[in-house]
């Protein structure tokens, strides 16, 4: 339950001495309003909190709903303490609020406040929470698209700081940093955000000085110093209510060390997906010789070599390529036969990073390598010959690499080996029993068909993380370009990456063939040399055994498949099959299944041809990569699919089939609808808020064709506010909706309806045909809206203005006809309709 409760200012001291030591200790915006604050309870189920209205930390919209850090941070601690809260806001701009809650805090008549940072003379007016709820920098900022500033240690610099002049603390701290940071700062006085701004577009101002959690579209931190953790506070003599308050804090921490960190993010720090170099960065990329990358060729599916054309392929390879696109970067590729070369390599400086390394700052050390930020992460896994699938590990072979340095006990007896194929396929034969493998890699071998005798298994082991190594001494600049162009990467650009390099499909040769069936290639042999039937019957023989071994096949990824939700297809293209391989809803164990689409008749599901056409034409495109569609599922439903597809070639370079992906998004794309419909809605009516209901008769405006007409209608209840103050908000609430639910059945479905504010509502209709058509509307809205009785059984009357839309009118102005025309609708008695 949240309570307001304002406040008149008319009784608040003003003491000099708080006054000037709030505004040394308050976290928020110290170079605009010198103070802060936030309330809690002693002891009861109701928490009086002071609630300030300050951007990010306490907000509250239009309609009455409250966010920001502070009181995020309040409905978590609420879920500990079970308090209700009663915010309590009052009046004057924020320096004045401020200071009357810390008033208030200290006679008792609020309970708790937030965001206050330590001080021993404030200790001696409030009892401050054991534990911090956040942290505040002073920082350095700069334009977004400012790539000039460089903070060098080692050279004397003038650095020109917008700031105001009088926040003599953060003027200290400022200084003190750029003491330690040869910087000899030079003041630039500002008095708004707004001239901040401005100095900085004009080139005035380097930098701004600011706090981390003072946010300002369009800016960017590049320093941060004088870290201080800020508070919730408390009025004397509390103590029930802050040994909750603490024990509620101390749980948050323990069970989520970094919702902290989460909401910083969420409401201080929004992301920024866009790539942007410094100028030591651009003049890096000009003046840097190829790099020459190590990748390894026995890691499949992160790095390998191609058999047949010896060209470097895999997640990290493409990785590289996509650096290059993005910053001008050139990497020479390296192939390295295994780890222990690439160790030797780096130590002889034959390589300047390595594609693909384990993010593991042991391990970094160790081979004297920066890492960059990971980008990639999964899971291990077990990997077994399929006679040990039901058998105890310990005791048995464990294959592992030569090369793999590791001190500790195993479970199994270790056989070592050269290369990841060599311990595959020792497993697979038997030779070895099982190995430890990333979850990628382990699939890529898994799916090869060559390797029929394996069996994978999910292992809770520590998950595997994947960067680029950079070799020591690293160019700062290099592992900053790597890093942005990792952190910045679309997650839909890295997921088609992956996909496209972790579905495996091997051609089955005739060697292949004769290699698996010996007996029956002797057979087919002796049958060519005796009788061209016997050479037909065996091949008719030798294909359904060749289906049969494919089902067994499938049945072995069954486990694996069991890991995720999703569905893998293969399309062929000649023939038009669209092969899907999952398990049957409903059934405990995975069956592998298959749904043949596109088959010549499908008479009973007339709509199904849309949706085959569609597909048919993804699956033709070409492109490899990620695609998000409708289509009807088993029980004929639409549900939201993403494909991440690859395409197939014959040794001809011809497309022969497309395998790939499914997964169900359904929910996803609903939960994203139903939050879009929620921001769009106003709160209490359910139509269209204020900012939607603009953008969308915007867009009519801007689609209206030569000779179209529309019309905009303003309506507003009459004499609303006697009938809140005479019936109560509650009633009022009530006939707002009504009025909001005759206007949505009065009009047509493509018609809009909105509500700016208050009583007001707005309507676009397309297609209307002159002023009378529109005044004939009109007349029926009266009469519907009179039909609305109040309490005292009167009918509710309406003022309507309106006028007609042409092509080329803007919002602004039909509105402003409108609403001249509601004026004239009201001078005229109300309860009438002028159109202007």
């Amino acid at each position: 339950m949240h309570n307001k409760l304002a406040v008149t200012g008319g009784s608040r001291r003003f003491f000099k001495g708080k006054l000037c030591l709030a505004g040394l200790l308050m976290l928020l915006f110290w170079h605009l309003l010198p103070i802060q604050g936030l309330a809690a309870d002693g002891g009861r189920q109701v928490v009086r909190v002071g609630y300030p209205i300050q951007l990010g930390m306490t907000e509250v919209d239009e309609q009455g709903n409250y966010s920001g850090y502070t009181y995020e941070y309040l409905e978590e601690i609420a879920q500990y303490t079970g308090w209700d809260y009663e915010f309590v806001q009052v009046e004057g701009d924020l320096n004045e609020s401020l200071v009357t809650l810390m008033d208030m805090l200290e006679k008792g008549e609020i309970d708790l406040m937030g965001g206050m940072l330590y001080s021993r003379e404030m200790e001696q007016l409030y009892d401050y929470s054991s534990n911090s709820y956040g942290i505040v920098y002073t920082v350095f900022q700069v334009l977004y698209d400012d790539t000039d500033y460089v903070n060098d240690s080692q050279v004397e610099k003038t650095l020109r700081v917008a700031m105001y002049g009088q926040s003599r603390k953060h003027k200290e701290e400022m200084e003190d940093y750029c003491r330690m940071n040869l910087q000899i700062p030079q003041i630039v006085p500002c008095t708004t955000i707004e001239e901040h701004l401005r100095a900085l577009q004009e080139g005035r101002a380097d930098v701004m000085l600011n706090t981390s959690m003072n946010y300002i579209e369009g800016l960017r931190t590049v320093a941060r110093f004088a870290p201080k953790p800020f508070y919730f506070v408390t009025s004397k003599g509390k103590g029930g209510l802050l040994t909750k308050l603490d024990e509620a804090l101390h749980s948050i921490e323990q069970t989520d060390p970094y919702f902290m960190t989460t909401l910083h993010e969420k409401y201080f720090n929004p992301s920024n997906k866009e790539l942007k170099l410094t100028a030591q960065e651009k003049e890096y990329v000009e003046n840097t010789e190829p790099l020459r990358a190590g990748v390894l060729t026995d890691l499949p599916p992160y790095s390998y070599q191609d058999k047949e054309s010896g060209e470097l392929k895999g997640i990290s390879v493409d990785l590289l390529k996509a650096i290059e696109d993005k910053t001008g970067l050139v990497f020479e590729l390296v192939p390295v036969e295994n780890e222990e070369a690439l160790a030797e390599m780096t130590a002889e400086g034959r390589v300047d990073l390595i594609g693909g390394m384990s993010y593991d700052y042991e391990q970094a050390r160790h081979r004297n390598m920066a890492m960059s930020r990971p980008y990639i992460s999964t899971q291990y896994m077990i990997l077994l010959n399929n006679k040990m699938r039901n058998e105890e590990i310990a005791g048995r072979k464990l294959a592992i690499l030569a090369s793999y340095d590791y001190q500790g006990e195993f479970v199994g007896s270790p056989v070592y080996y050269d290369s990841r194929e060599e311990i595959v396929r020792a497993i697979n034969s038997g030779e070895a029993d099982y190995t430890y493998m990333d979850a990628y890699v382990a699939q890529y071998f898994y799916n090869r068909s060559e390797f029929e005798n394996l069996y994978v298994a999910p292992q809770m082991l520590q998950e595997n993380r994947t960067c680029i190594g950079v070799s020591k001494p690293a160019s700062p600049e290099l592992l900053n370009i790597i890093n942005k162009v990792i952190i910045t990467m679309p997650e839909k650009e890295l997921q088609s990456i992956i996909y496209s390099n972790t579905i495996y499909r091997s051609d089955i040769t005739l060697l292949e063939m004769v290699r698996r069936h010996p007996l029956q290639a002797v057979a087919v042999a002796a049958a060519v040399l005796l009788v061209v039937i016997g050479v037909l019957s065996w091949g008719v023989v030798t294909r359904e055994k060749l289906n049969r071994k494919i089902s067994l096949e499938l049945k072995k990824h069954q486990e694996l498949y069991g890991l995720v939700n999703d569905y893998f297809f293969e399309y062929d293209l000649k023939k038009e099959l669209f092969t899907v391989s999952g398990k049957k809803e409903g059934e405990k164990h995975e069956n592998n299944v298959v749904y043949r689409l596109f088959p010549e008749r499908m008479a009973d599901e007339p709509d199904n041809g849309k949706y085959r056409e569609i597909l048919r034409r993804i699956m033709h495109s070409g492109r490899d990569g990620v695609e998000e569609i409708q289509l009807p599922g088993i029980n004929r439903e639409l549900h939201w699919m993403r494909i991440a597809m690859k395409n197939i070639y014959d040794h001809k370079g011809a497309p022969v089939c497309v395998i790939g992906r499914i997964s169900d998004i359904n929910e996803e794309k609903q939960e994203r609808d139903r939050l879009k419909n929620q921001a769009e809605r106003d709160s209490l009516t359910h139509v269209y808020n204020a900012k939607t209901s603009v953008r969308l008769i915007q867009e009519r405006l801007d689609q209206l064709a030569d000779g179209g007409t529309g019309a905009l209608i303003l309506v507003d209840i009459d004499k609303f506010k006697t009938i809140n103050d005479t019936y109560g908000h509650m009633e009022g609430d009530h006939i707002l909706c009504e009025v909001a639910g005759i206007l949505q059945d009065s009009f047509r479905e493509g018609d809009i309806v909105g509500r700016p504010g208050g009583d007001e509502f707005i309507i676009y209709m397309e297609r209307i045909r002159d002023t009378r058509t529109l005044g004939d509307k009109c007349e029926r809205l009266l009469q519907r809206i009179s039909e609305i009785r109040m309490p005292d059984k009167k009918s509710l009357t309406i003022s309507l203005g309106a006028v007609l839309a042409r092509p080329q009118n803007d919002y602004d102005s039909l509105y402003i006809k409108a609403d001249k025309a509601l004026y004239r609708a009201k001078k005229e008695g109300r309860n009438t309709y002028f159109i202007a």
